[in-house]
């Protein structure tokens, strides 16, 4: 037929080189393709082939956290983790932000600007250990020669008013057996400590801030 009685609109068709088709190279594999081993209930099944583990995941049979492993493999790994099978169980997207709008505020209202800086270094943080002792402003030197003056008078200028008369009482009955002494020495050496103690907690609580 010559070309003046083909329709409108054809055109001649090349003929096929001859072994062309025995050229053309096989389409590649699908990830699917392979076979796994699937353990579940303590039991080993398979091999099943990724085609049929997708049918299994979408009847929840075979999960994210399902143990399988590649035919001739010999390591089990979540499902999840497998770079062919991770397909089959697509993560949810997040919910995305709420756009921005403007900030309005009535008026006569007070807008604040809250700012986080983020660093990679953490900033290091205060650790103030408090004393939970009475904390005051004494001299222990005073609270000494006041207790040399009179026995638990040292007790009364720490704020000891119950132990400074303890004291005084004790030492004059202690006396009379010659043992007043122990109650002295023992006075002055209360009340120099307690008075440097309450000092340091006072002092302390000074440079955090804390004032009682």
């Amino acid at each position: 037929m010559d070309n003046e009685n083909k329709p409108a609109g054809t055109h001649p068709v090349a003929p096929a080189a001859p072994g062309l088709g025995a050229a053309v190279p096989k389409p590649p594999p699908h990830p699917l393709d392979g076979e796994w081993y699937v353990h579940l209930d303590g039991q080993v099944f398979g091999p099943f082939t990724g085609h049929q583990l997708r049918g299994f995941t979408q009847e929840e049979r075979v999960g994210a956290e399902t143990q399988v492993v590649r035919l001739g493999a010999e390591t089990w790994t979540r499902a999840v983790d497998d770079p062919a099978l991770v397909s089959l169980f697509p993560r949810a997207a997040l919910p995305a932000p709420p756009p921005a709008g403007p900030v309005r505020a009535e008026a006569g209202a007070t807008v604040v600007q809250v700012t986080n800086n983020i660093t990679s270094e953490p900033r290091p943080q205060q650790v103030v250990i408090l004393d939970p002792g009475i904390a005051k402003p004494k001299s222990a030197g005073t609270a000494l020669i006041l207790s040399i003056l009179i026995v638990g008078l040292g007790q009364l200028y720490n704020g000891q008013i119950g132990k400074g008369i303890l004291m005084f009482f004790a030492c004059i009955l202690l006396w009379f057996v010659l043992l007043g002494w122990i109650i002295n020495i023992w006075s002055w050496i209360d009340a120099y400590q307690t008075a440097k103690a309450m000092n340091e907690r006072y002092l302390r609580n000074l440079a955090a801030g804390i004032l009682r």
